[in-house]
């Protein structure tokens, strides 16, 4: 299944964060996290890439936007994490997932307008408390830049009966 309603679990992510305009911060969040990586010679296969866009752009200043660029905790590496990164748990609970495939760096341009340009699915709305997840799932050392593919997770939660009869009266007007 490519779209649809996935269930994210919460799992231990080393992460950097950068402050900053979206189309600004991902790259630079991802550089300081590729450079760890290298610099403590962790380039043997580390699992998925994560990022997390922490702020809707539509309610938080362009300035005041936090972005976390995450791998998977290893074992191996995760007390080194702690000291010099940091680590934290990726927010589970109902997201709702579109895959993209291509170049990342395209993928990190669409962020700054996917929580305004995506359709709810009925009886569900986006979850302000926790962040739009990108989940990469490959290595662009590995494959061909446009076979890359990209699961991005919004987070949903169910409506209320009073929210979903006010919203579905607002769609019938």
């Amino acid at each position: 299944m490519k779209n649809g309603l996935v269930y994210l679990r919460p799992t231990q992510l080393a992460y950097v964060r950068v402050v900053g305009p979206y189309d600004q911060s991902i790259p630079e969040a991802w550089d300081k996290l590729l450079g760890w990586i290298d610099k403590n010679g962790l380039n043997s296969p580390i699992g998925r890439g994560y990022g997390l866009a922490r702020d809707n752009p539509a309610r938080v200043a362009a300035d005041k936007c936090r972005y976390d660029a995450c791998i998977q905790v290893m074992p191996a590496f995760e007390e080194k994490a702690m000291r010099e990164i940091g680590v934290i748990t990726l927010p589970p609970g109902p997201y709702t997932r579109r895959r993209q495939s291509g170049c990342y760096s395209e993928l990190h341009n669409q962020i700054p307008t996917m929580h305004q340009s995506i359709k709810m699915p009925t009886g569900l709305r986006l979850d302000d408390n926790r962040p739009l997840v990108t989940i990469f799932l490959d290595d662009p050392h590995l494959r061909d830049v446009k076979d890359l593919r990209a699961d991005i997770c919004l987070p949903v939660s169910v409506m209320a009966a009073r929210e979903r009869a006010k919203h579905g009266a607002s769609k019938a007007a």
